[in-house]
């Protein structure tokens, strides 16, 4: 496996931790552009990846997760509705089950999905009743039309090339002034600091870019996107990490994501809501400070980069 930087493709980087529960991967620093990166001895097999237990499909509708998800996601339409009061056609690049994409469809945008797991794609079909492609992007138009916003919530710190990815969907997909909307976790978080190397959303091997507020503005201003707004606050992925970091300095090795999914830990849960009101001050205040466990970006389409001939 490439030892390059997945931004900058430089090879000579500093190892940051070594000694991590998946075998054969560091996290390392490249020396020239200082992106932060998983850097794995072997290709893992992505269908394994992505079909474990942690990211199997569970019916969560009606569910208190699922009410955080509606406020949470409702939050964040609302403030894309501020800069594109006009809505018009969206693009959710990396649907998952589809919740964010059948919200935003049904406060009135037109909405076309990727979604290249499949049981999560067929998920958002059947259940909102969403137009989904599976096809695995590297170039060119999707659904034969351009947006007036794309959505990539959780997807760019999957991918070995971000950045590529990044500017082939703005040059072919996106209309002049489309919003992009930018949503990856925070490696420069206080609760990253906090439980170190064990940080939940480091999750080795899928993700492979970790991104620091610098370095995905200066992968958006290099796609040719202007920042409107960034936040780094976001309670279920948030709240739920810094619950994570504290536990881990009280010694849990546990994935929390499958064992809130799967398994009625009672010692868990008052765990948990015994370290919420707690978690949930720091992590406000990290977010107030920039440090809050993800950054999501607003982000403008400027300068005539769209490809209006395709």
């Amino acid at each position: 496996m490439s030892s390059g930087c997945p931004l900058c493709g430089a090879e000579n980087y500093t190892i940051l931790y070594d000694r991590l529960q998946y075998p054969g991967s560091s996290i390392v620093k490249c020396d020239h552009c200082f992106h932060i990166y998983t850097l794995s001895d072997h290709q893992p097999e992505t269908e394994k990846l992505y079909n474990d237990e942690v990211y199997q499909v569970i019916e969560n509708r009606h569910t208190i997760f699922d009410k955080i998800l509606n406020w949470e996601y409702n939050r964040v339409i609302r403030n894309i509705n501020s800069f594109k009061p006009k809505k018009g056609s969206l693009l959710d690049f990396g649907c998952g089950k589809g919740k964010f994409a059948s919200i935003a469809k049904n406060k009135g945008w037109q909405v076309k999905c990727v979604e290249t797991a499949k049981e999560r794609a067929e998920y958002a079909k059947k259940i909102y009743g969403l137009e989904v492609s599976t096809n695995l992007y590297s170039t060119g138009k999707l659904f034969n039309q351009y947006f007036d916003a794309l959505i990539l919530f959780h997807v760019l710190e999957h991918l070995a090339n971000p950045k590529i990815l990044l500017s082939e969907l703005i040059k072919h997909n996106l209309k002049k002034e489309a919003l992009v909307v930018i949503e990856v976790p925070n490696i420069k978080s206080l609760q990253a600091r906090i439980a170190g190397s064990k940080w939940m959303h480091l999750d080795i091997p899928r993700h492979i870019s970790h991104f620091t507020p610098v370095q995905l503005e200066q992968m958006a201003r290099e796609s040719g996107l202007v920042t409107r707004q960034t936040t780094f606050f976001s309670f279920h992925l948030g709240v739920l990490g810094m619950i994570d970091s504290l536990l881990k300095l009280f010694g849990y090795r546990q994935n929390i994501i499958y064992e809130l999914k799967n398994k009625k830990n009672r010692v868990l849960i008052l765990a948990i809501l015994f370290l919420l009101p707690f978690a949930f001050i720091l992590e406000f205040v990290a977010a107030v400070m920039g440090r809050g466990g993800i950054i999501r970006k607003y982000s403008i389409l400027k300068n005539g980069i769209t490809d209006l001939s395709g």
